[in-house]
This record gives C-alpha cells, sequence and structure tokens, in this order.
C-alpha cells in the first residue's frame, strides 16, 4: 500500500506474486506436504539448506496437492485458485519486468488497474486471516471474517460466500 500511495505502482504490484505464493507454501505446509517437505523448511538456514528448499514444490503443484488434501479448506484452496486464474500472468509479468510493466510506464497506470490491484493486496490479507481463523480449530472464529468481507466488499474481490 506504501508502494502505491508513493507511485511505485510497477513495484507494488511486483510484490503481490511473491505474497501469493508465501501464502500458498504456508497453506501447503500446513496440509498437504509430507514430512521431508516440512523438515526442509523448519531446518537451520545454511547454503545446503537453503538449496534443498529452493529445490522444491512449483505453486501449481502445490495447488494440485492442496486440491486434494482432505483437510485443506476447501473454500480458501478456492479462492487461491481463483486468484491464480486471474491474476498470474500479469503477476509474472511485474515480477520478471515483461511487457506489462514496461508498456504501463509509458502509458500510464489506469485508475482501474490500482483499484484492481489495491483489491488483489486486500485479498492477500483477507486469505490469511481466513486460514488463521482456520488454523485455531474453532469454526466460530470464521463469523469475524464474514464480518470483515461484508464490511470492506468495496475494497476486496467478489467472492462467493464463505
Amino acid at each position: 500500500m506504501m508502494l502505491l500511495e508513493q507511485g511505485r505502482f510497477a513495484s507494488s504490484i511486483a510484490l503481490l506474486r511473491p505474497q501469493f505464493e508465501c501464502l500458498v507454501r504456508g497453506i501447503w505446509l500446513c496440509y498437504a506436504a509430507n514430512d521431508n517437505w516440512v523438515a526442509k523448511f523448519t531446518e537451520p538456514l545454511k547454503a545446503e539448506t537453503a538449496k534443498l528448499a529452493n529445490e522444491g514444490v512449483g505453486l501449481a503443484d502445490m495447488l494440485k496437492a492442496l486440491d486434494s488434501a482432505p483437510d485443506a479448506p476447501a473454500h480458501i484452496v478456492a479462492q487461491l485458485r481463483g486468484y491464480k486464474d486471474v491474476t498470474w500472468k500479469a503477476l509474472n509479468s511485474y515480477t520478471h519486468g515483461g511487457i506489462h510493466p514496461l508498456a504501463r510506464t509509458l502509458s500510464g497506470y489506469p485508475e482501474q488497474l490500482l483499484y484492481d490491484t489495491t483489491r488483489n493486496a486486500n485479498a492477500m490479507v483477507a486469505l490469511c486471516a481466513q486460514l488463521q481463523s482456520v488454523l485455531t480449530g474453532v469454526q466460530k472464529n470464521m463469523e469475524y471474517i464474514r464480518v470483515l468481507h461484508q464490511t470492506f466488499l468495496d475494497v476486496l474481490p467478489i467472492v462467493e460466500p464463505l
């Protein structure tokens, strides 16, 4: 949000991809990763352990594993998949210096794009809140997330009811 406020539009959009990947990886580690992968990410950081972790499972494979993980929160996984389907190509372009940021630097950033970026950034926060709620094991905690979605509907992506 600070980058958007400062007019650093390409950087703000580029940061959505690693935020999204971290969220997916966290959910994957909780619900679908085998014990060996969990161990790789909990080892002390050394050159060898970093190399092993970096040779990891890609985003598409993590989502696929989450689809078949019986305990994974299906509503969150569905939202992650929907988010990826809508944003992935553009996020890759911004992250890797592709045509999107170059073209927008020349032509400017439409207000709708900046608004959608804000909504997508807020979606990351909302998905994290949903995950935290689910991890408590107390179903009633999701009521607070539903209230947040209704209260801030104008700055969150439109999603299916929780």
